[in-house]
């Protein structure tokens, strides 16, 4: 798992550590230069696009790698680099000391390699060692736009080191020209500790910041490079360790992630002596005469994810729908919201004064999923919402999406174990309902919304933001493709969490591995996001997903 800390952790890390006099930045320095000499190495004839938005860029924003393992400064055997050229842009503080050092190394091995001082002052001791290295130091405000742009145009790769974890999201006026001319280079960027202009605490980001292929990250992950802004603007994480890692153990993370090595820790396997409601029943009242797909989604969803049992709770024609598709579904008629009073389902039986969701007449169930493809005045949307409450509900784990959202009050209190899976419309609505305003960045808007209601919410989006319900720390994962942006996805992720939550995980980890699962099973059936996928390919894509990440964890 990726724990990341915010500034104020990091910084009392590294207070006994300098205290002590150890050379941290020097061995900052050591793997930001062994980084970038692997980049240089690597990219050797590769064609560099001609704007920021091109496929050196697309290549890593959103994917899902991390190499948070990371290597101790100064142990790689990086390869020498090409003659390439590297342009350094260093900030006045410990940051630009980190790039300067590691330029002076860079500069010592033959590296063509130049900075530019984005300030009037730069660190006194790497700016020493750069120059004492025979590299040149460029002042910003001495450089002309045509020399600007020629120093940027003729790099293989820049540097980010203008500002490190004491960031802002805001960016001076006098750099917005440097940074336009290095997006509209497109020269490849690597960022040092966070892309600048990144809070490493809260995530947020200033518009304009610098795209990075790569974020080299001393001593631990920071907080903000695993929140959507950061995530898209950090591109492939890299850990270097420099002796913090004692020192943060007794520091609770701000933000978790998971890895694959976590799903193989999580993933509930069934025993020898496993029955179908040992794996957990899951219960799902979905589907609608609009969206009746809805509850074939979320039910193949529950029962590719490993449900020892999934029963339907829908309208007759949903249901006959459900039958047809998932013959292993059990099926249970609910009454149709759209039918007039006095009407009979297919069976002739009278539907008025029946329970929308009977518990008594279902049997066993783990979990609930309830709201997928349904409109909020569906009877059973306000059932099942009420099945999951504090007190006076049934049970005590389930899944509220869509039209069960909609129903939601402030007077509504949820267990951990119950997981609300907004999309961002759906979260802007139930906020303006509990009076939460509603423009707050995602992961404070999740974050009041899973205090408010108890509840574990799962905002959807690029990157997912978790916000516990029982007031753990956010949790986030960056595993999806925008080839899931169609519709019907968001059914197969509920149906996934209920199984989850009927096999026994906490609220937390289900929404988190969930989100996993469904991710990398939308890159399985998209190739990698290359080609268009349907709902219930993601669904049919589990099992040889889950096969490959266990297999890859396995040591």
């Amino acid at each position: 798992m990726i724990h990341g800390f915010g500034a104020a952790a990091i910084r009392a890390a590294e207070r006994p550590l300098l205290d002590a006099g150890e050379p941290l930045m020097l061995r900052a320095a050591q793997a930001l230069a062994d980084r970038i000499r692997v980049h240089l190495t690597s990219n050797v004839q590769r064609p560099r696009p001609s704007s920021g938005s091109g496929p050196y860029a697309d290549a890593v924003t959103g994917a899902p790698h991390a190499d948070t393992a990371g290597t101790a400064a100064g142990s790689s055997d990086a390869p020498a680099p090409s003659a390439q050229r590297v342009l350094l842009l260093a900030g006045s503080g410990a940051n630009g000391g980190d790039g300067l050092h590691a330029a002076a190394a860079l500069r010592r091995d033959g590296v063509d390699i130049e900075a530019i001082a984005v300030s009037d002052t730069v660190h006194d001791g790497g700016a020493t060692a750069f120059t004492e290295a025979d590299g040149t130091i460029h002042q910003l405000n001495d450089l002309d736009q045509p020399r600007l742009s020629d120093l940027v145009r003729t790099a293989d790769l820049v540097v980010d080191a203008i500002l490190g974890i004491g960031g802002r999201p805001q960016i001076p006026a006098h750099l917005t020209e440097l940074l336009r001319t290095v997006r509209d280079h497109g020269v490849p960027v690597i960022a040092v500790d966070l892309p600048s202009f990144l809070d490493a605490t809260t995530g947020a980001a200033a518009e304009g910041a610098l795209v990075a292929v790569e974020t080299i990250t001393f001593g631990a992950v920071k907080a903000g490079l695993l929140l959507p802004a950061g995530t898209e603007l950090a591109g492939t994480l890299h850990l270097a360790d420099i002796g913090l890692e004692p020192s943060l153990t007794a520091q609770r993370p701000d933000v978790l992630r998971l890895t694959d090595a976590d799903v193989q820790q999580l993933w509930p396997r069934p025993g020898r002596d496993a029955t179908k409601y040992s794996r957990g029943v899951v219960t799902v009242a979905a589907g609608s005469s609009a969206f009746p797909g809805a509850a074939v989604l979320a039910s193949a969803g529950a029962a590719r994810t490993g449900a020892g049992m999934v029963r339907c709770v829908a309208p007759a024609p949903v249901l006959d729908l459900v039958l047809r598709t998932r013959p292993e579904i059990i099926g249970h008629r609910a009454p149709d919201a759209d039918a007039p009073p006095g009407a009979a389902d297919a069976s002739g039986h009278e539907t008025a004064g029946r329970p929308a969701i009977d518990l008594e007449q279902i049997g066993r169930t783990h979990a609930l999923v309830v709201g997928s493809g349904m409109p909020p005045q569906d009877p059973r949307a306000r059932a099942g919402v009420e099945l999951l409450l504090i007190g006076t509900g049934e049970l005590e784990r389930g899944v509220i999406d869509a039209g069960g959202l909609d129903t939601l009050t402030g007077d509504d209190r949820f267990g951990p174990h119950v997981i609300l899976t907004p999309h961002g419309g759906e979260a802007a609505r139930l906020a303006r309902r509990l009076d939460i305003d509603p423009r707050r960045p995602v992961a404070e808007l999740a974050s009041a919304l899973a205090a408010r209601t108890g509840a574990t919410v799962l905002h959807k989006g690029a990157v997912t933001v978790i916000a516990p319900g029982d007031g753990g720390p956010l949790r986030t994962q960056d595993d999806a493709t925008s080839q899931l942006a169609t519709a019907g996805t968001g059914d197969v992720l509920a149906g996934m969490l209920g199984a989850l939550l009927a096999a026994g995980l906490p609220g937390p980890d289900a929404a988190a591995l969930g989100a996993l699962l469904h991710g990398r099973a939308g890159r399985c059936a998209s190739r990698d996001g290359l080609m268009p996928l349907v709902a219930l390919d993601v669904a049919d894509h589990l099992p040889r997903t889950l096969a490959a990440i266990l297999a890859d964890a396995t040591p």
